[in-house]
């Protein structure tokens, strides 16, 4: 039987291993501690297995080339963490993008940059299991590293799983977040307060904007049987969902249907509340 044989280790939890003339990424706990190159891999020791394919080699020996392999390999841990408890594998992407992420926030760490997420709020909301896995892999990050990530790293991480999970670009997933948080100033704005971003009521609100998106992208209709007395009893409240409607139409391209009209109203009677 045909072992893997070691091409590079990443750390002690991470190797580069050969196998068939083909590469792959190895991941198991102790995987790498005392192993040396040109070693087999114990088939009981490896946990998690990342074949690389030859469209990603180039992209992964680029970042190989240019990251400390300490970055790369907790990269790799991580992955493996999400892939072990979502129960899938996430789109190879991540491979490249997420130690190239981790590397640029030390980058600008040892630089004195600030680094602020101004839509950490709207992550937590929009994202929750890939938040509650990026939070772990922060824990992760700054167990190893003399150079520590600030708490607002979270959500930059946590959109990278969301992308990985939903196999798109992570810029579509920072995009879509960016117009939700748009909105929500928006709502802000018109009902000329300050919102507490932490109160169920802005939840809510951040919740119902996504489902209504998704809605409406699926093609879905709902029917509003409060329709007719949400537009006499909270003819203001309608008005300024009407011009939230109008927002999102804009920022999505899309038509929002009277009847979630109608249900957006309801949320900023709760936030005009507050």
């Amino acid at each position: 039987m045909v072992s893997y044989i070691v091409k590079k280790v990443l750390n002690n939890n991470v190797v580069i291993a050969v196998k068939d003339e083909c590469e792959f990424i190895l991941v198991g706990k102790g995987i790498g501690f005392n192993t040396k190159k040109g070693s087999s891999v114990p088939e009981n020791t490896i946990g998690n297995v990342f074949v690389k394919q030859s469209s990603d080699k180039s992209k992964f020996d680029m970042v190989l080339r240019s990251i400390d392999r300490k970055i790369v390999g907790i990269s790799e841990e991580i992955i493996s963490l999400c892939e072990n408890e979502l129960g899938i594998k996430l789109n190879s992407a991540i491979h490249t993008s997420l130690p190239d992420h981790i590397n640029f926030a030390f980058t600008r760490i040892r630089k004195g940059i600030k680094i602020e997420n101004p839509f950490l709020n709207e992550i937590m909301v929009l994202y929750p299991r890939e938040y509650k896995l990026a939070q772990k892999a922060f824990d992760m990050i700054n167990k190893n590293f003399d150079t520590k990530l600030p708490r607002d790293e979270v959500g930059f991480i946590c959109m990278h799983i969301n992308a990985a999970i939903a196999r798109k670009n992570v810029s579509d997933t920072v995009e879509y977040t960016r117009k939700i948080g748009d909105i929500m100033k928006f709502i802000s704005v018109i009902l000329n307060k300050d919102i507490d971003k932490s109160s169920l009521a802005y939840e809510r609100t951040v919740t119902h904007i996504n489902f209504v998106l998704d809605r409406i992208m699926k093609k879905k209709t709902i029917k509003n049987l409060l329709l007719d007395s949400i537009k006499k009893q909270m003819y203001n409240e309608y008005g300024l969902a009407l011009k939230v409607a109008i927002k999102i139409e804009s920022l999505f391209s899309v038509k929002v249907p009277e009847d979630e009209v109608g249900y957006l109203a309801l949320h900023l009677k709760r936030l005009k509340e507050l």
